[in-house]
């Protein structure tokens, strides 16, 4: 009688732990469809599905999270190309003007050379656009090869159209030092911060650095063009932020920076004497 009972036991316990594990799992299922729904409330039960029920909390969280991010992303990227058309209207405007000028009396060439400049500053303004979709698009694409840092400079100092004389003091030690990262596009940082430079009317001389020790390898780009002033930076690698007396459009550092940490790097500004500093590094692969 006694083995019976403890069958019967046996049998019973059983049954209603599959009943409560069915029971357990339409739980599971509930909870995933009231998340589902934006009901993100979680009943406080602990039992050996609490493991689990905890897992799928955290998962849809985080695809909740990155589903925001992306439309975060999305907007934004209709503010840049809304900021980017706004800024196109100028020279738009000015070349309309320039036109009916033309038209009306005999074009002079100062009145030319206007409508050249416009028609110039049109076309940066586009390769910019086509610059800033293209990095936007290859966050996870960035090349991993190895660059000579005196390699990188020479070839970001060749694209800058540096129509006075400025004098480059570029330190040898750029020589032996290597980073891993996307050659052309991390020239295209260094070319936005030598134009940075370039572009201040005091700047006549520019000094080029690196340095190496067990974490990072650095370079730094150092002008003497009277530094920048300090409420300004923390704002200076914002996209299509701009001081009034600025003749850029506000895109060549925010593109730097953004770049720089595409290729698992940061960049930072201070002032030096009579001048800034930029100092970009990239942490050493092991």
């Amino acid at each position: 009688m006694i083995y019976i009972l403890w069958i019967f036991s046996l049998l019973s316990l059983y049954y209603w732990l599959e009943y409560r594990k069915k029971q357990r799992i339409n739980e599971l299922l509930q909870l995933i469809e009231n998340m589902n729904k934006k009901n993100y409330t979680i009943p406080m039960k602990q039992d050996d599905f609490s493991l689990l029920e905890d897992g799928l909390y955290k998962l849809f969280i985080a695809l909740v999270e990155a589903r925001e991010q992306t439309v975060d992303n999305a907007q934004r990227q209709i503010e840049y190309l809304e900021d980017i058309a706004h800024q196109i209207k100028t020279p738009i405007t000015s070349m309309q003007f320039s036109l009916e000028t033309i038209e009306v009396q005999e074009a002079s060439k100062s009145e030319l050379l206007i409508l050249k400049r416009q028609l110039l500053r049109l076309n940066t303004l586009s390769d910019i656009l086509l610059k800033l979709s293209s990095l936007d698009a290859k966050e996870d694409l960035m090349k991993k090869e190895r660059i000579n840092l005196a390699e990188l400079v020479e070839y970001a100092s060749e694209t800058v159209d540096f129509r006075r004389n400025v004098h480059f003091e570029v330190s040898d030690s750029l020589e032996t030092l290597f980073i891993e990262g996307d050659f052309y596009w991390l020239a295209e940082a260094v070319t936005n911060i030598l134009k940075n430079a370039y572009n201040r009317p005091l700047c006549n001389h520019i000094k080029i650095d690196s340095r190496r020790n067990p974490l990072f390898t650095s370079l730094t780009i150092q002008d003497n063009g009277g530094g920048i002033a300090r409420e300004n930076l923390k704002k200076i690698f914002r996209r299509f932020y701009k001081t009034p007396d600025s003749n850029g459009f506000g895109i060549g550092l925010a593109m730097a920076k953004s770049i720089v940490e595409k290729n698992k790097g940061e960049i930072n500004v201070s002032n030096v004497e009579n001048g800034a500093k930029f100092e970009i590094k990239f942490y050493n692969v092991t």
